[in-house]
């Protein structure tokens, strides 16, 4: 049997404001050039969105009696305008506030990746993902399925850091796999990681490994293992130059080498050069960078200024500078 090849591209990060969701929103700009089909997944439940920054427009979704999405609909084809997109949103911030309205029973739209999220976590399989998927206004070929940033929707997400360990790896599987088997065409998904190395990040990189090993999924996971879709992982963790940020950002890469090997780091907002960050990295990590070979596979990418007005201009072109990243992020390799 044949089988399907998704690449899976991962960002993470040690702290936030490193330009992490700037290089995933960059990644998924330059696939969607080369003619593949990504979709963008802001997995960021603590209080940012890509929706925020980025002129994205909502689907219309079908609706329940109550006005809550119909999260087993397929896709009615339609997009709202960015202008209706965010009147919709500031509904469903009041509606969360004004009824104590739970998103993980009845979200109300327009749909974020909670909702899908929260779905598989009730159900152990995945919603209609492929009816919630967000566009760019000036149509990208990227598609985007972002975080809510709403009070009432973070503060419900505060229950994954205390559940039970995996519990939103096991989600975050299922809600792939509804995006696999509902989008024909998909060629990569994009995650963009909260910051921090522990907890979603983590697990998310737990089930990396998992998959480039080649094991068998947990029983109450998606049975990827043997069945028609291989994922293929592209991990990265962004760091800067600061020494609070570079030295454990490379001392967990170093840790999970054995069975993480293709976690690249990244130092982004670079100006000094390739040499120098590596020099600096070998004065502050030591023999542990020279024992996991990370000084071959420390990377950078410069500062870029339509990169870092991404988020304040809406959209970034992407330009000769912008695909000067290609190689970095690996993109030209066969997975």
């Amino acid at each position: 049997m044949s089988r399907r090849t998704i690449r899976l591209h991962t960002f993470c990060s040690v702290k936030g404001g490193v330009g992490k969701s700037a290089l995933a929103t960059a990644c998924a700009k330059l696939l969607a050039v080369r003619g593949r089909v990504p979709v963008l997944v802001d997995c960021d439940l603590t209080g940012t969105s890509l929706a925020d920054g980025l002129r994205l427009r909502a689907p219309a979704v079908t609706l329940l009696d109550d006005g809550s999405i119909n999260l087993e609909a397929p896709p009615t084809g339609e997009l709202l305008t960015v202008e209706q997109t965010r009147a919709l949103r500031a509904q469903r911030r009041d509606a969360l506030r004004r009824d104590g309205q739970r998103w993980k029973d009845r979200p109300p739209p327009p749909p974020y990746f909670n909702d899908p999220l929260n779905y598989a976590f009730l159900t152990k399989r995945p919603a209609r993902v492929d009816a919630l998927l967000w566009r760019h206004e000036r149509d990208d070929r990227v598609l985007y399925l972002p975080s809510s940033s709403t009070h009432d929707d973070v503060v419900q997400s505060v229950e994954w850091f205390f559940g039970q360990p995996f519990d939103w790896a096991r989600s975050f599987a299922w809600t792939l796999d509804g995006l696999a088997q509902q989008v024909p065409d998909l060629s990569d998904v994009v995650v963009d990681l909260p910051p921090g190395i522990w907890g979603f990040p983590h697990e998310a990189l737990v089930l990396v490994s998992t998959l480039l090993r080649e094991e068998p999924m947990p029983d109450d996971y998606p049975s990827w293992h043997a069945g028609p879709i291989r994922w293929a992982p592209n991990p990265f963790l962004v760091t800067s130059r600061d020494p609070n940020d570079i030295l454990p950002a490379l001392e967990y890469v170093a840790r999970q080498r054995a069975r993480v090997p293709t976690l690249k780091p990244v130092v982004n907002r670079d100006t000094e050069g390739l040499n120098a960050l590596r020099s600096m990295a070998r004065a502050r990590v030591g023999p542990l960078l020279e024992a996991a070979g990370l000084h071959e596979t420390l990377e950078r990418v410069a500062e870029m200024s339509g990169l870092a007005r991404l988020f304040w201009d809406g959209d970034v072109g992407v330009d000769d500078t912008l695909r000067e990243v290609t190689k970095t992020l690996r993109l030209e390799e066969e997975p």
